[in-house]
């Protein structure tokens, strides 16, 4: 009688799941941030030829193994990819909302990156399922790279039912008892240390898996040729036919051919060729020897062999990851097989790429009286900022200053990588990183001292902590502005401004400009107010000159004169007022912007950014080549909106912990900063307090980065290995006849996962 009692409280119990499932199929996952749901798979970029194959496959994972699938593919994740599958998961809810056992996969073509989210209910090794589709999706092959990850997800899938899961339900009665005692064994061992057991042959089998499946990846990435194996079209170099005398080339002439050229149409200016050749802006390529060095060679286009190695490959790698996790040795020989005929195949895919490359080159030559010839990176540079150079000035020193730009760009951007490699996780770890660039070349110094001050912040100003305000971001400024030996001073006058009633935010504007004084920091803060200004601009406004307030409302309207409008007329005005005489202010600052509009960047980020170039002791045009270069520099990053930062780092008063106005040392002591950092330490300590970017609409406005493959965007970064992301609990789950239904909304991301840029 006691186990009839028990077989129907199973009975009732799985009834009750069936039925929640049945009804979760009639929810719609509806649209999240612009990406419709199109079921379990949704191509939102349309870079797939077959979707519905792709539906089918994972409508059959689905109903088989009951964990819902979102498989999306979007064109530019906003944000962190980790981030938005994770929050793109809870919106749609997707998964049993009992289970919790979700998956998501989300491809971003800009980021070049597949990320993973899992619910807290199903254990896989997400970074491995990422990784699964690295080959076809690099290759461009967006089906291939789907069916790859689906068939990882039914290995893992597959591997969690054999190692003890709960079996479906059968429909018929004989059935069901069966199963009913298999939950009572499997509560029986959860009960007594199973789930324990359970848990950790799960891992120990996901490691396994893992490490063949880098071996694997190991393998077949032998297939890729290395950069020294290809062509280049300065192996192929050659001196122009005719040998010319020097001569000065203006700006504009040069320009003028280099456009015939990159456009493929033959220039007849001998002298600008040669001019160009010398300054490095094009090469004369032989494109006979090119092209005959880089033919498939003969007896590899006779065996016709390499369709059916391209095919064994393939098979072969699948073959190797379904090798029994328990059986090393069987897998050993399965490896082995893929190696002999990667081996087998890598002859082939050396010559069809050469070939291929060889062939791409050929298509960027055009042929001019000295030769054939192509852009080198340092001309497409020059092109792209044509519109910041002085066309009547020599080639030659235009190059000069292109090159000296982007030089001191790159080191900038190489320090912002080396650093953030460096400081610990924070929200405000890319801005912090940015600050110490800066400070000078020698980065280990920097951070030095930036590790110094966060420590005695730690260890002293627990009030700062409990508040929460970011920490590092506030050493960061501290250490901009000469501050570093002034922490207790400065944790003093947050207390004091915090005993006062001040929010956190505002107090601690007040301590970082040394305000404690009752009576100053209420004068300060009466100004703040009436003319809609940040607190430390306010201040920088006040120290820097007697009549300071007055000089921003006349510059503010100036500026509205211009058609500067809303609070990105305050920002400028309070920039400019800070940093340039009056009676010059808003002419340079004029000049400045049309100096980057030329460049093709508009908007409210480019007016501020102008505010910036209009005191660059080099003059608006260089600082206009510097923030494209820096731009440029950064947008190459694998940091997150590093390019944000390109104000800041090109100009070239804000370095060393120098003022921008003086150009000397900033003094020791809170009350004397640079008032170029406070737009940069409003932003940073907004952005580590309220989670936000902080002084608006600086940072709001998203014209910077429009067009990512613009002469702004660059090349933008890959992702880097696998990161920690948030696991989801979408609803729905167990679809009895097949085919989508809807999710069911459970929600809850935030668990574990992983991705791979590809």
């Amino acid at each position: 009688m006691k186990s009839l009692r028990l077989f129907l409280a199973v009975g009732v119990s799985i009834m009750t799941m069936m039925a929640g499932s049945a009804s979760a199929q009639q929810a719609a996952c509806g649209t999240y941030a612009g990406v419709q749901c199109d079921g379990w798979f949704t191509d939102d970029a349309n870079v797939t030829d077959d979707p519905a194959a792709i539906e089918a496959r994972l409508d059959a994972l689905v109903a088989e193994f009951g964990h819902e699938i979102a498989f999306v593919i979007v064109q530019d994740a906003p944000g962190d990819v980790a981030d938005f599958a994770a929050e793109l998961g809870n919106a749609w809810g997707v998964g049993s909302a009992d289970d919790q056992d979700g998956v998501v996969v989300l491809v971003s073509l800009a980021d070049r990156r597949t990320e993973v989210v899992t619910g807290p209910g199903i254990a896989l090794n997400a970074e491995r399922i990422a990784q699964a589709g690295n080959s076809g999706f690099g290759s461009g092959d967006f089906d291939q790279g789907a069916s790859d990850i689906a068939a990882v997800l039914e290995s893992q899938f597959r591997d969690i039912e054999s190692g003890g899961s709960v079996p479906d339900v059968g429909t018929d009665g004989s059935s069901v008892p069966g199963n009913a005692m298999r939950y009572v064994l499997l509560a029986g061992l959860l009960g007594s240390g199973g789930l324990v057991f359970y848990r950790s042959r799960e891992r120990r089998n996901d490691e396994i898996m893992a490490k063949r499946a880098e071996l694997i990846d190991g393998v077949l990435a032998k297939l890729d040729p290395g950069g020294h194996e290809l062509p280049r079209p300065e192996d192929f170099e050659v001196e122009p036919t005719s040998l010319l005398a020097a001569v000065a080339v203006a700006t504009g002439e040069a320009l003028g051919v280099l456009d015939q050229v990159a456009g493929g149409v033959a220039p007849s200016d001998v002298d600008a060729l040669g001019a160009l050749q010398r300054n490095g802006a094009i090469r004369f390529v032989d494109r006979t020897a090119l092209l005959e060095a880089n033919e498939i060679p003969l007896e590899l286009r006779a065996s016709q062999e390499r369709p059916i190695l391209e095919q064994a490959v393939q098979d072969a790698a699948r073959d190797a990851l379904g090798a029994s996790v328990g059986d090393e040795t069987d897998f050993k020989v399965r490896l082995d097989q893929v190696q002999s005929l990667v081996e087998s195949l890598r002859p082939h895919r050396i010559a069809a790429e050469r070939r291929r490359t060889a062939q791409s080159i050929d298509l960027r030559l055009t042929s001019t009286p000295l030769g054939h010839a192509i852009l080198t990176e340092r001309g497409e540079r020059l092109l792209q900022a044509r519109p910041a150079l002085d066309s009547a000035q020599d080639v030659a020193d235009s190059v000069a200053d292109l090159e000296q730009s982007y030089v001191e760009a790159s080191v900038k951007a190489e320090r912002l990588e080396s650093l953030y490699t460096k400081l610990p996780e924070s929200a405000t770890r890319p801005a912090v990183a940015a600050a110490l660039a800066d400070l000078g070349d020698d980065t280990d110094t920097s951070l030095e001292l930036y590790e110094a001050t966060r420590a005695q912040l730690e260890a002293n100003g627990s009030a700062l902590t409990g508040d929460g305000l970011d920490i590092p971001a506030i050493a960061a400024l501290l250490v901009m502005n000469h501050d570093d030996a002034d922490v207790a001073e400065f944790v003093e006058a947050y207390e004091k401004n915090r005993g006062r009633g001040f929010e956190p935010g505002d107090a601690v504007e007040y301590a970082l400009a040394g305000l404690k004084d009752r009576r100053e920091v209420d004068f300060i803060r009466r100004e703040s107010t009436r003319l809609g200004l940040p607190i430390a601009i306010t201040a920088a406004l006040i120290k820097r000159r007697d009549d300071g307030p007055e000089v921003y409302e006349e510059l503010s309207r100036e500026l509205a004169a211009e058609g500067v409008t809303g609070d990105s007329r305050k920002t400028i005005a309070g920039l400019l007022a800070i940093s340039l005489e009056p009676a010059q202010a808003v002419r340079r600052w004029l000049e400045a912007r049309a100096a980057l509009a030329a460049l093709g960047l508009s908007g409210s980020y480019a007016d501020v950014a102008a505010a910036f170039g209009a005191s660059d002791p080099r003059g608006p045009r260089q600082f206009a080549l510097a923030y494209a270069a820096q731009r440029q520099a950064l947008a190459k990053s694998s940091i997150d909106d590093a390019d944000r930062f390109a104000p800041e780092l090109a100009h070239a008063g804000t370095r060393d912990r120098r003022d921008s106005w003086t150009g000397e040392r900033i003094p020791r002591g809170l009350s004397t900063f640079d008032p170029y950092t406070l737009l940069f330490y409003h932003w940073v300590i907004t952005r580590g307090h309220r989670g936000s970017y902080g002084w608006e609409p600086i940072y709001r406005d998203t014209s910077w980065a429009g067009d990512r493959s613009s002469w702004w965007g660059g090349g933008g970064g890959f992702g880097g290995g696998g990161s920690s992301s948030g696991g989801s609990t979408w609803g729905g789950g167990g679809f009895s006849g097949g085919g989508f239904g809807g999710f069911g909304g459970g929600g809850g991301f935030g668990g574990g996962g992983g991705g791979s840029g590809w």
